[in-house]
C-alpha cells in the first residue's frame, strides 16, 4: 500500500515549480539571450559500428534488372514484318543482334534503344536449356529496335538471317537481362563496360 504525501511536501512542490516558471519567464522577459546552439561531436572508433538490418525488405531496383519471357525467331520476310521487312520500327537495317519486343515490354521495362542480354532457359516444351547460348554469347548485348503485332504480349523476337535458324530457333523461354534501359540509359554493368571517355553523368552535372 503507497502512503499518501505529505501535504507539506506537495505544497513545497508546487511552489518550488511555480517559482522555477517564473524565474525562467523573468529572464526570458528581460531579453536576456538564451544560447540553443547544440555543438555537434564525433568520434572515431577503432572498430566500425555495425548498422541495424532493416526487418522489411530493402527497396530500389536491383543491379541488372532481369525478366523472363517467351522467345521466338524472325527473318526479314513481308509475311512476318510489313512491306519494308528489311528496315525495323526505329528505322535501322535488319541484322542479326537486333531483337523486337511485345508492346507491353516496350512501354515498359524494354524501350528502345535498350541493351539486352539473352539466357537460354530452353524450349517453351521443356528441354535444351542453353542449346543456343553459344550463338546468344558470341555476339554479345542485343538491342532493341523492333516491335511486334499488338496481340503479342510478354515476349521478345531474335532476328536471324535465314528462315531455317529461326525454324531450328522455334519458341523458347530466354531470361532478358537489362544491360542499358533505353537509348540514354544508364548501363547497368558499368564495372564491365569499356571506358570510352568522360561520364556523361558528370559531364552533364557540371
Amino acid at each position: 500500500m503507497q502512503r499518501p504525501f505529505p501535504p507539506h511536501l506537495v505544497r513545497g512542490s508546487v511552489a518550488a515549480l511555480v517559482l522555477a516558471v517564473v524565474g525562467v519567464g523573468a529572464v526570458l522577459d528581460r531579453g536576456a539571450p538564451v544560447d540553443l546552439r547544440v555543438t555537434p561531436q564525433a568520434q572515431v572508433l577503432a572498430t566500425p559500428l555495425r548498422a541495424a538490418t532493416p526487418d522489411g525488405p530493402l527497396h530500389g531496383p536491383p543491379a541488372t534488372p532481369t525478366l523472363r519471357v517467351r522467345a521466338t525467331g524472325y527473318n526479314s520476310l513481308p509475311q512476318q514484318t510489313d512491306a519494308t521487312p528489311h528496315v525495323t520500327a526505329t528505322g535501322t537495317a535488319t541484322r542479326f543482334g537486333i531483337v523486337a519486343v511485345s508492346r507491353d515490354l516496350l512501354g515498359g521495362a524494354l524501350p528502345y534503344g535498350s541493351l539486352v542480354r539473352l539466357t537460354d532457359l530452353g524450349s517453351a516444351r521443356g528441354g535444351g536449356a542453353g542449346y543456343f547460348q553459344s550463338v546468344l554469347d558470341r555476339h554479345g548485348p542485343f538491342v532493341v529496335e523492333d516491335t511486334m503485332h499488338a496481340r503479342k504480349t510478354n515476349q521478345v523476337d531474335v532476328w536471324f538471317e535465314d528462315y531455317a535458324s529461326a525454324v531450328a530457333w522455334g519458341v523458347r523461354n530466354v531470361e532478358v537481362e537489362v544491360v542499358r534501359y533505353g537509348y540514354d540509359g544508364p548501363r547497368f554493368d558499368t564495372a564491365d563496360a569499356a571506358f570510352d571517355g568522360p561520364d556523361p553523368l558528370l559531364a552533364r552535372a557540371r
